[in-house]
């Protein structure tokens, strides 16, 4: 991750106001025979519920009889048992101890399921649907969670002005002159862990090719095998998408080959490192397996307007330097520049990686010869 963007304060923080309401002080004390009163210490979603009880329509009855169903759940379940969950409930939602203490590891729906079968059944048909088309957060009761999001994206981007997805530095997201907004993104995929599918802390923005072509459901916190491509239960620091730490990174190229205009992938090596502190290896490498970035960068250099363009663009301003009867000398001025340039706005057009292509040519004395 390039940086990190700035979280917002928000309305839509409710909808998890609501969640850890109903997971820890309604259904982690589930006694008494459940009626509309075991809410009454959240006055709003108190009234939310009962107005979905005379409503006839899905999300109604699904919302209303799922809080029902787990709290008769909750209601057999021994103390150690319930702590347990609880404990779950927070370390799941603990989305910044997440990335950086590798001791926590959180609880995924097979375990939940296979210690808890009825009730991780529940839980699970309850919290993937709390984000999304089907959500019952988008009935009218709740404000209509759709609605709150479009706001939230509008209010969002207006802070994050970057434009640039933070995931990858290649594309743009959409801005405060769209009408459109990008997909919000779950760190923690919410169909393979409950509890923080409406945490705002688990969602952040991100670009399609990110969102829906690379990350889809990977495991950030999860090393991969790199033969089977499984998850091996091997916990990792993660970067914080709404991490205060400044994210500072360095992309550098390495070419086998000098032929610029016939380079492959092969011939091609991405390096990124963190500049400080060097801690940032294994979220480095973690961010790089998840989003593709070795591959989608090669493709940068690669392309159209890539390595060629940045070449042929140095060699004709060498070209005329060289007319001009300039030495060597001021042919590594012209590298400078060119690098100079790049590095004032790192993320326009993904200037990063062309900074770190002209200076690997720089390197390798091309002109020079």
């Amino acid at each position: 991750m390039l940086f990190p963007y700035k979280y917002i304060i928000h309305e839509i923080e409710k909808f998890q106001k609501y969640s850890d309401f109903l997971f820890l002080e309604v259904w982690y004390d589930a006694k008494k025979p459940f009626s509309s009163a075991v809410l009454s210490k959240l006055p709003e979603l108190k009234s939310i519920y009962e107005r979905l009880h005379n409503e006839d329509s899905e999300g109604a009855r699904f919302f209303n009889s799922h809080v029902e169903e787990i709290y008769n759940e909750f209601k057999k379940l021994k103390p150690i048992d319930r702590n347990k969950l609880k404990n779950w409930y927070k370390i799941n939602n603990s989305i910044y101890s997440l990335c950086e203490n590798r001791n926590l590891k959180p609880i995924n729906y097979k375990t939940l399921i296979k210690k808890y079968p009825v009730l991780g059944v529940k839980i699970k048909s309850f919290y993937t649907k709390l984000y999304g088309k089907e959500s019952p957060f988008n009935l009218a009761a709740f404000g209509d969670l759709s609605k709150i999001i479009d706001n939230h994206y509008k209010k969002f981007v207006e802070i994050n002005d970057e434009e640039i997805c933070p995931f990858c530095g290649i594309k743009e997201i959409k801005g405060v002159h769209h009408s459109k907004r990008e997909a919000y993104d779950h760190f923690i995929p919410k169909s393979k862990y409950p509890f923080s599918s409406i945490n705002f802390k688990n969602l952040a923005p991100m670009c399609n090719d990110c969102n829906s072509s690379y990350k889809l459901t990977k495991e950030p916190l999860m090393h991969i095998d790199p033969i089977t491509k499984k998850v091996n239960n091997i916990r990792r620091k993660s970067f914080y998408a709404y991490s205060y730490k400044k994210i500072n990174l360095e992309t550098s190229i390495s070419l086998t080959s000098v032929d610029i205009a016939n380079l492959s992938a092969n011939d091609i090596a991405i390096n990124v490192k963190a500049i400080d502190p060097v801690s940032y290896i294994d979220r480095i490498e973690g961010w790089k397996e998840v989003y593709g970035i070795d591959e989608r960068y090669k493709a940068k250099v690669l392309s159209k307007r890539g390595a060629n363009k940045w070449y042929n663009e140095l060699q004709e301003t060498i070209n005329l330097q060289k007319l001009s009867g300039d030495d060597n000398k001021n042919i590594l001025d012209l590298y400078d520049m060119k690098i100079k340039e790049a590095n004032a706005d790192l993320l326009d057009n993904a200037n990063f990686i062309k900074k770190a292509f002209l200076e690997e040519c720089r390197n390798k004395k091309l002109f020079l010869k």
